[in-house]
């Protein structure tokens, strides 16, 4: 008897809890517009990086873990002085106390990012950083989003956060 009366209180708690979980907000509902597949193009200017080029990638996203993150998988094409061809995995969330988008991503050529996302209209900026050979390079990417279905990107990088080098520039259109 004792064991059905703990038994009881245990479900009717886990019950308890499930109807108390959160819900996703409404910042998240706007990550929304990556869901799906997508093929992106490019160019890599030349820089300190090596003498650029063309790239492409091929890549969808969904919805995961109760909808609070979009997780996305790519492969993509990139000159080979840069790394040459690989696959990426990313995931896209939201920090409702920081209040900014996270994005940790993650790359078979052994990368790892971690950036923080704003949207101001129809312009998304992440922000990240790495230490290169000793050296901070500060890292900005700029979504803007030309229609329901294409942004363009620009990625820039700097070494004191005011004077940014263009690294590269895509558009990205979404499979229908």
């Amino acid at each position: 008897m004792i064991l059905k009366a703990l038994l009881t209180s245990i479900l009717l708690a886990a019950a308890a809890v499930a109807q108390m979980a959160p819900a996703p907000g409404p910042e998240l509902k706007k990550l929304d517009y990556f869901a799906g597949t997508w093929t992106a193009e490019g160019t890599i200017s030349p820089g300190p990086w090596g003498a650029g080029g063309k790239f492409t990638s091929t890549g969808s996203a969904e919805w995961s873990m109760g909808n609070f993150f979009l997780v996305g998988h790519d492969d993509f094409k990139m000159p080979a002085e840069l790394g040459g061809d690989g696959k990426g995995m990313r995931i896209l969330g939201y920090d409702a106390e920081r209040n900014v988008y996270t994005s940790d991503s993650y790359n078979s050529q052994g990368r790892r990012d971690i950036a923080e996302g704003t949207l101001s209209g129809d312009t998304w900026t992440w922000k990240s950083s790495h230490t290169y050979s000793g050296q901070e390079i500060q890292e900005r990417s700029t979504i803007k989003i030309v229609s329901p279905t294409s942004y363009t990107m620009k990625y820039e990088v700097s070494m004191d956060g005011t004077n940014w080098v263009p690294f590269m520039d895509a558009k990205a259109t979404k499979a229908k």
